[in-house]
């Protein structure tokens, strides 16, 4: 591989390719975050809607209990007044005394069920105030979730676009290595993600902060042979 090749030059052309593929990688995690990210705001408006739909809810079914404790009034009223009229035809005393008797209890069933209805008045009345506070929350949060979004969709707009033209870049550059360093490069690549490259920093590989032993980092000073860190296996090179 490196017979007839400039060593030098092939390092100093790996770290132009290596400055690409570290500006790619990053734009590329970036963009996987993206998903999540959206997940988790659909699933905070989700809760929202389910606040909004049990305040709806809670609303529907104190409405529905009113209107049948007003169906049961009605009917009670109506019980009265039948047997008020009744009390007119009546001559046994006796039977006179118990109907006034089921009037007075189907009037205090009526007064009971009026407490009720009030007091289930003012239950619908918090309903509705709880389902505008849940619904004014929920249209808050679904703006919100909607204008992210928008903004998501450009940046990732934008980085695949730079991503695109970073390729292009990284296309020429790599037309520039040698064949079988390239293939080096690019399996090495493949196998740590974000860089095969490391820099000598003081006595330590810049990517594993490994100790170097004084024979590496000379033969990384050098330049006549590709130099690997023997404890992550990038290529090293020096920054000077």
């Amino acid at each position: 591989m490196e017979h007839g090749v400039d060593i030098r030059e092939q390092i100093s052309k790996l770290i132009k390719l290596s400055e690409i593929d570290r500006k790619i990688y990053d734009l590329q995690v970036k963009l996987e975050t993206f998903p999540d990210h959206i997940k988790e705001m659909d699933d905070s408006l989700n809760g929202k809607k389910t606040g909004l739909d049990e305040a709806e809810e809670k609303l529907t079914q104190a409405k529905m209990k009113k209107n049948d404790k007003e169906n049961d009034l009605r009917d009670t009223e109506a019980k009265i007044n039948k047997h008020q009229a009744e009390l007119n035809v009546i001559k046994n005393n006796k039977e006179y005394t118990a109907l006034q008797q089921e009037i007075n209890s189907l009037k205090a069933d009526a007064s009971l069920l009026e407490e009720e209805i009030i007091s289930l008045l003012d239950g619908i009345d918090e309903a509705e105030k709880s389902k505008e506070a849940e619904k004014q929350g929920f249209d808050e949060e679904r703006k919100a979730v909607e204008n992210e979004k928008t903004v998501i969709c450009e940046k990732e707009a934008a980085f695949v676009k730079e991503i695109n033209e970073l390729n292009e870049q990284r296309k020429k550059e790599a037309e520039e290595v040698d064949v079988s360093t390239l293939r080096l490069y690019d399996k090495l690549l493949a196998n740590k993600g974000k860089t095969a490259l490391a820099a000598v920093r003081g006595e330590s590989c810049g990517e594993c902060n490994m100790h170097l032993r004084p024979q590496i980092i000379n033969d990384v000073k050098l330049r006549k042979k590709i130099v690997f860190c023997e404890n992550c296996g990038r290529i090293l090179y020096d920054e000077e």
